[in-house]
């Protein structure tokens, strides 16, 4: 007999400032009601009241879906599903499955001791086969996270330091480093920010770029000995740091890691003054040594945060706290990849693909 699940969906993080909720229940269609391996749903009470400002609980109730208190639906689920779960396994019965981001916790699950057969699935590393290739089962809130990075970025400055360069200097030129689904959303949002000067440095020539906007620069970069360079028609090349990141009023590192190149350095640790003062460096990457020395995940209360080295500075966003910055938006976007991909996401808990499986308790020291 096949397996059927109770999936169960916590509202919201009880994280300070993360406002997502990872489903917005119009996309509850009756097909995916009537999912052959779902028994039933659970939502947390009072869902979506911090991200929609409205609570869904009688709509809800009215799909036929159950709407239980916190703890009870972690004791009941078979699947649990919490964008930043802080101590949910505490309260799941063994053999069920926490699926979130966990990059937040001071401490991976992997790091967590006694933990009674939970199996932990990092939303990071599903993926799904989509537009003719496979992706993340979230490929397209990678576009938004680029969207909300600048954004919120840009915003925060006008409060903080308005007369960076990033927003006070006219001919303001932007760069962004990559151009998948993140880096295409940044470039976006620049444009749409009336940024006057945007150039996109990819892996390919620019000849073969595909989903090319329209008054943006395509250009072509390396990673080589511990520098990124760009490479020039003619075949010579020069270190980033040495032409271009220089001259930037902003810069977007959406240069995604992989096990062939486990790291990107654009700004060599003794070249950090060379970056203009009081610039932004924007990475919704957020990988700690991924791009310079200095980038890290920011904390939730400080989104946007002034980097300085001697009597030089810089701002930085490391990008954590999006959550707080168009929340219903990015819950939409969650929601769709969750509910187009469940087949892919049911697999996962089915199958082998596990970020980490272990066994219930406190984090250790």
């Amino acid at each position: 007999m096949t397996k059927q699940y109770s999936l169960g969906f916590i509202s919201h993080s009880q994280f300070e400032k993360e406002m997502r909720s990872p489903i917005w229940w119009e996309h509850l269609t009756t097909e995916k009601q009537n999912h052959p391996l779902i028994k039933e749903y659970i939502f947390e009470q009072e869902f979506g009241s911090h991200t929609f400002l409205e609570s869904a609980d009688t709509h809800l109730i009215g799909l036929g879906c159950k709407v239980l208190d916190r703890i009870s639906l972690l004791n009941l689920s078979d699947i649990v599903v919490s964008l930043k779960p802080k101590d949910e396994w505490e309260y799941m019965r063994p053999g069920s499955t926490l699926i979130g981001w966990f990059n937040h916790l001071p401490l991976s699950p992997k790091n967590l001791t006694n933990i009674t057969n939970i199996k932990f699935l990092d939303l990071e590393y599903l993926n799904t086969h989509a537009e003719g290739r496979q992706q993340k089962i979230l490929y397209r809130n990678a576009y938004v996270a680029g969207e909300c990075g600048v954004a919120q970025t840009l915003a925060e400055l006008q409060k903080l330091d308005p007369s960076s360069p990033a927003i006070a200097q006219s001919g303001r030129l932007a760069v962004v480093l990559g151009y998948g689904n993140m880096g295409r959303g940044a470039t976006a949002e620049l444009l749409s920010q009336g940024v006057e000067r945007v150039v996109v440095f990819t892996q390919r020539q620019p000849i073969v770029v595909e989903d090319k906007l329209a008054g943006v620069e395509y250009r072509q970069m390396e990673y080589s000995l511990g520098n990124t360079y760009e490479l020039f028609s003619e075949g010579s090349k020069q270190p980033l740091i040495d032409g271009i990141l220089a001259e930037a009023d902003i810069i977007v590192n959406t240069t995604i890691p992989s096990q062939i190149q486990e790291k990107w350095i654009f700004v060599p640790e003794n070249s950090f003054h060379q970056l203009k003062a009081n610039m932004a460096f924007i990475d919704p990457v957020h990988k700690c040594g991924h791009g310079a020395d200095f980038t890290h995940v920011t904390e939730l209360e400080e989104p946007v945060k002034l980097i300085r080295k001697a009597n030089h500075s810089i701002w930085y966003n490391g990008c954590n706290a999006m959550p707080s910055y168009r929340p219903a938006y990015a819950s939409y976007t969650i929601s769709q990849g969750l509910l187009d991909h469940l087949d892919s996401l049911l697999e996962a808990v089915a199958g082998d693909r596990k970020v980490f499986s272990m066994s219930k308790s406190v984090v250790s020291d």
